[in-house]
């Protein structure tokens, strides 16, 4: 996918046909053609779409499950919101943050049962209102929503039991689960799936592998696939007692965040699309369910502010 970039030099705009390929592990290359100090006309821009797609066509490589057009998606929109945080003050990037959070905490918390709704959420975390006539739990869940994002930003180490745990342990604090943060040692059922998590003898061994998966594809796979698919192996495990779809969604923008990709919430609205996509990876479907995921929060990404063509 190929996309305009403006360079400023000497107080001039140049105009480049730019287009990122993935050379190996977490190596890129930017192909570049130069299209003059004016801005190009769409006539101009699909004149040169070809070159550049002929010059870089013998760079491309393939990944496992992400189709390739999606991957440069993926690669442009990571570039450009990096570029775009570059230069914004700071004052704006910490109200998207805040925005950020009350969004994610929202949606992740109403796809579980939470009756706040995202005024209320904001009234909560941004102005530290109780809203009348909410319940503690759903307050609660809020409160521990926006202080799971404070501690994964500021966590330096690699994913790992512990890390689960305290992810769990915060977002399930005084929502009356008993063992939140600890690996379940009983059984557990999902109200309105079909899914059947594995029996409690067996979490710690799926957790074994599941770890040791990681381990193995952390550094092979491309980021939103490592992403979406830790997201399917925990939810399918279900290893805690509660909040595991909220654990989940986390430790999935944790990786993205680590990679240095924009993170993004489920939309509450898409929730049924969001459980199909879920049943599809159970069955196997891992491309399947990366497209589908994918297609769930690519509008949500481009509409962090950055400019893309």
């Amino acid at each position: 996918m190929t996309y305009t970039e403006t360079i400023r030099r000497n107080n001039k705009e140049y105009y480049y046909l730019t287009k990122n390929i993935r050379l190996g592990l977490n190596k890129w290359k930017k192909f570049r053609i130069f299209l003059g100090d004016k801005k190009p006309s769409k006539e101009e821009l699909k004149k040169h779409a070809k070159e550049i797609e002929d010059k870089a066509k013998p760079f491309l490589k393939y990944y496992s499950y992400l189709s390739e057009h999606d991957a440069e998606t993926l690669e442009d929109l990571k570039e450009s919101y990096k570029i775009w945080l570059r230069h914004i003050p700071k004052s704006v990037k910490e109200k998207l943050n805040e925005d950020f959070v009350i969004r994610f905490t929202y949606h992740s918390n109403a796809i579980e049962g939470n009756r706040l709704t995202l005024r209320q959420t904001a009234l909560i975390l941004k102005d530290k209102v109780i809203p009348s006539g909410v319940r503690a739990e759903d307050y609660n869940e809020a409160i521990n929503g926006k202080e799971c994002l404070d501690y994964i930003k500021d966590y330096k180490g690699d994913l790992n039991t512990k890390f689960l745990e305290k992810i769990n342990e915060i977002l399930t604090k005084n929502t009356g689960i008993v063992y939140g943060g600890r690996i379940r040692f009983f059984d557990v059922q999902i109200q309105g799936s079909t899914h059947v998590p594995p029996h409690y003898t067996e979490v710690k061994k799926h957790m074994l592998n599941f770890f040791k998966w990681y381990s193995a594809n952390k550094n092979k796979l491309h980021p939103f696939e490592l992403a979406a698919l830790i997201h399917a192996k925990l939810t399918w495990i279900h290893p805690f007692e509660d909040g595991n779809g909220r654990t989940a969604r986390t430790v999935m923008n944790f990786i993205l965040m680590k990679k240095g990709f924009p993170m993004f919430f489920i939309p509450f609205e898409k929730r049924e699309d969001y459980y199909q996509s879920l049943d599809i990876a159970d069955k196997g479907d891992y491309k399947g369910y990366i497209s589908r995921m994918l297609r769930l929060i690519i509008d949500q990404i481009r509409s962090y502010g950055h400019n893309k063509k």
